[in-house]
């Protein structure tokens, strides 16, 4: 029976991420991948998502174009054409995954794999072909799906996200259920297409990790955009209404009330692990349904390691990348250990949002000596450049300390501002450190350097009284 050092199952982010580590390493691996390479993420989650974001982004500032002296008129986006370029960015990048593959030697097998034994694996072919391998090691890297419908009356009433980006036309109305980052990007895009849009979130409000200042800004901002938010609000059933509406039920406020839109979307997931026969092995699930792993990535088999989505931890490339890495690593008998700390979370929003670390309330919770920071971006000249004055960054920190313990943002492109931050958390470096770094003038990054400047009472572009 052929023998491979380390088989990876799943060649999403940190099915290849872990595979091009070990490759690396010089581990000789395989990974098996069903469908294409890539993942949700290249083929139906973030690259796709974010195309279309960016359209209606681009199509806003073509609105805008008048400000700036152009004449343009009112500008319209071609549905089919948006579709195209999607798959176009989407191909580009799942070839430039097939072709790393190939340069590092790895062995590309297209099917499905189900483990025999903790050290040998089933391989159903994509031409039915069945073959066995016996491992010293395995990755399982099969990420997440779409959770299937749950509520009453939900026969193939409501869509998932996957088939949300595949409708041949933006429909005239939707409810997305769910107030995450994907709801509320997805509100966006389908917003400004010229879809009615409402969210339901079952907590009080939306993007619980964010800094309630931020959120309330980011609210502010939809609304205007004419989609409405419904925090605290519980689904009950779904039924078809007249002309093929949908019609949800909830709770809110304690008192009940029926939605109707075009589409119902629901946001929910759950690991891919059906098939896998990970019972049969010892492979325990944690509270959230996902593998159970250590801080290695080792699950509860001995030899068999976890990454990614399929974890049901954090659902989100950049953790899956890092886990995918931190499972190599040992696997190729490395001592490395997953931390954490610094997560960003983020949404594709308009303006977008942006925040890692602890908001001010859970500061407080803890006990810490909070001061903030805050810097407006009406006040940041690349900001009134762009014409983009809308947002604010918010610094919180530790007094006593020095430390940085979070920083949240909504503005233009601030998901490609927080990674400053995230160096300054990782390093622990203090507000002063930040505020002695040279910043290029006018930028949109000036706005953390003054923001952490105001966190001392040292800001120089907004009012910030000397501490």
């Amino acid at each position: 029976m052929e023998q491979r050092n380390v088989i990876v199952i799943g060649g999403g982010p940190a099915g290849y991420a872990a595979a091009i580590r070990l490759a690396q390493l010089g581990i000789k691996t395989a990974l098996i991948e069903k469908e294409t390479l890539g993942g949700t993420c290249l083929n139906r989650g973030c690259v796709p998502t974010m195309v279309m974001a960016k359209a209606v982004e681009v199509l806003e500032q073509a609105r805008g174009a008048k400000d700036f002296g152009i004449t343009l008129g009112d500008g319209a986006i071609d549905f089919e054409k948006l579709k195209a370029r999607k798959k176009m960015v989407t191909k580009i990048h799942v070839g430039g995954v097939r072709s790393l593959l190939e340069a590092y030697g790895i062995e590309l097998i297209q099917g499905t794999g189900r483990f025999a034994s903790p050290s040998e694996i089933e391989i159903t072919g994509i031409d039915g072909g069945q073959r066995r391998l016996t491992m010293k090691k395995t990755l399982i890297a099969t990420g997440a799906v779409a959770a299937p419908a749950t509520l009453p009356g939900d026969t193939g009433k409501s869509i998932d996200t996957e088939r949300l980006l595949d409708l041949t036309d933006p429909p005239p109305s939707m409810i997305v259920v769910g107030g995450g980052s994907h709801a509320l990007t997805f509100a966006t895009i389908f917003s400004h297409l010229g879809t009615k849009a409402t969210v339901i979130e079952e907590s009080e409000r939306p993007l619980p990790g964010i800094d309630q200042e931020v959120v309330n800004i980011l609210l502010r901002e939809l609304k205007k955009s004419k989609i409405e938010v419904v925090a605290g609000a519980r689904s009950l059933r779904i039924d078809e209404g007249p002309d093929n509406e949908k019609e949800l039920e909830l709770v809110s406020n304690g008192a009940k009330i029926r939605l109707k839109g075009a589409c119902v979307v629901r946001t929910g997931r759950q690991a891919d692990i059906d098939g896998l026969g990970l019972s049969e092995i010892g492979v325990k699930l944690n509270e959230q349904g996902g593998i159970m792993t250590d801080l290695t990535m080792e699950t509860t088999a001995k030899t068999v390691f976890a990454a990614g989505d399929v974890t049901m931890n954090h659902l989100c490339t950049p953790v899956a990348y890092a886990e995918g890495i931190t499972a190599a690593e040992n696997m190729a008998g490395k001592k490395r250990a997953m931390s954490y700390s610094g997560v960003p979370q983020w949404s594709g929003t308009i303006p977008a949002v942006c925040g890692a670390g602890l908001t001010e309330a859970d500061a407080l919770a803890q006990g810490h000596d909070v001061r903030v920071g805050r810097f407006p971006m009406a006040a940041n000249g690349m900001a009134t450049v762009l014409g983009r004055r809308v947002g604010m960054i918010k610094v919180v920190t530790d007094a006593r300390y020095g430390q940085i313990l979070g920083v949240h943002m909504v503005g233009h492109n601030a998901p490609e501002l927080v990674h400053e931050v995230l160096l300054a958390m990782k390093s622990e470096l203090t507000p002063q450190d930040v505020g002695a770094v040279f910043h290029v003038h006018p930028s949109l990054a000036e706005a953390f350097w003054d923001a952490a400047r105001a966190a001392d009472g040292a800001s120089i572009n907004s009012f910030s009284p000397g501490a």
